[in-house]
């Protein structure tokens, strides 16, 4: 199931452009803009903090990673989603699935079997969550079906066998999903943000069946949206990011799951992408991180645990930031980042999308709370690669954090195994 704090996902409406003249080739992947240009590369450090990654086909164009117990045997298995094919100079729909299934048979430090799902037809899937929808204990799938404008709900029969179980429609370009239990009913719900109309649908759960509660309407270009009981009442609370306003909109939940829009909203840094929530200080209250590409900066946004947040602590972080995870690595009670980057590195005719990823640790005598970040290699390429999502977790059971991030432009599904730190997911 996937959860804000340590899984995230960059917003990739995969695109390519081929200018023959000047010989300039790029991916456009962000909701709106172009990545930041550089002159040198992505960084090669590799086998220091995390081991060398290991790759794994993964689709066409993988982007979002979901786990849960697909086929029932107890142990954590993982899909991840293709959105779109690239198809020479253009691009189009796919919605691929490739299922990664834990097996005991495997001697393997990543003891996972992969098989592929493939829709009847093709769909441009750009999120998707995992969720029991039904109330069977069973780990189902909701998937955004973006060029159309709904969501469609894929039924496990239990043995990892998914079945297209009806759709729904939502606003304008659906982007990004996340879930929870708004009502408070035990049974889960979900939030769509819709990026072309500016409006994040509430859907919720009845015994399976979903309807739009209400269309929260927002300012231009949303692009994230996340969950955390910000005014702690022992409900669900949402947080809108919205990229043309660079601000973070808070949404307060009645209990019911009726939300309303807080008046005071916080300002965060230029192009923001990405936002998780999680605890950072580790002192009780939800708080939220936003990515920034524009200025290579994260916001850091403090929860008071009464509905407001403190004015937002930009630290630095490496070229063109984008996916984020958490966890605490070194066991300091603070939590740490882990965040994708992508960037054009210019040569003389040739402008080429590239990326890699860094660690930023909690550092207390900094007078942001955090230490210069550190890049690392996300792929075995030479020239690099931009990492889409970011998944943190202990694949091999050594109580070290991996990684997991996917890679578009080089389909595959990197792992990479720690090394270094023992920590832990969460605040103790």
């Amino acid at each position: 199931m996937r959860s804000n704090s340590y899984l995230v996902k960059y917003f990739w409406t995969v695109s390519l452009f081929f200018n023959l003249g000047v010989g300039i080739i790029f991916y456009g992947c962000s909701s709106s803009d172009s990545p930041m240009q550089s002159s040198t590369g992505p960084s090669n450090v590799s086998g220091t903090v995390f081991e060398p990654p290991l790759e794994f086909d993964a689709g066409e164009n993988p982007l979002s990673i979901a786990s849960g117990d697909f086929n029932g045997d107890n142990k954590t298995d993982l899909v991840v989603a293709s959105s779109r094919k690239q198809n020479g100079i253009s691009t189009s729909a796919d919605g691929t699935l490739t299922l990664f299934q834990n097996t005991s048979s495997s001697s393997s430090r990543f003891p996972f079997v992969s098989s592929t799902i493939t829709p009847t037809t093709e769909e441009w899937r750009q999120d998707m969550v995992s969720v029991d929808y039904t109330g069977d204990n069973i780990t189902d799938l909701v998937v955004t079906h973006t060029d159309e404008d709904k969501i469609k709900f894929l039924l496990n029969d239990g043995s990892a066998n998914f079945s297209d179980n009806g759709s729904i429609e939502v606003g304008d370009v659906p982007l990004s999903i996340i879930s929870g239990d708004w009502n408070n009913d035990n049974q889960t719900d979900l939030a769509v943000v819709n990026r072309d109309n500016s409006s994040v649908s509430i859907l919720q759960n009845n015994n399976g069946v979903f309807s739009v509660s209400q269309t929260l309407s927002v300012d231009e270009r949303p692009i994230r949206t996340a969950s955390g009981d910000w005014d702690a009442d022992s409900d669900a609370d949402l947080a809108v990011l919205l990229r043309d306003s660079t601000q973070v909109q808070i949404w307060l939940n009645s209990g019911t799951g009726s939300f309303s829009k807080q008046t005071t909203s916080y300002a965060v840094g230029s192009s923001p992408i990405d936002m998780i929530t999680g605890d950072w200080d580790c002192d009780g209250n939800p708080d939220l991180a936003v990515s920034n590409t524009g200025d290579d900066t994260i916001s850091l946004i403090y929860g008071k645990g009464n509905g407001t947040f403190a004015e937002h602590v930009a630290i630095n972080s490496g070229r063109g930031p984008g996916s984020m995870a958490s966890a605490d690595f070194n066991n300091d009670n603070k939590m740490d980042f882990v965040v994708g980057h992508r960037f054009l590195v210019s040569t003389p005719g040739v402008s080429l999308l590239t990326g890699d990823f860094s660690l930023t640790l909690s550092d207390t005598s900094s007078v942001t709370g955090y230490a210069s970040s550190v890049s690392f290699a996300a792929t075995t390429e030479e020239d690099g690669a931009p990492p889409a999502e970011i998944v943190i977790i202990d694949a091999d059971n050594d109580s070290k954090l991996d990684l997991l991030i996917t890679l578009p432009l080089a389909k595959k599904l990197a792992v990479l195994f720690g090394k270094q730190y023992t920590g832990k997911l969460t605040c103790p």
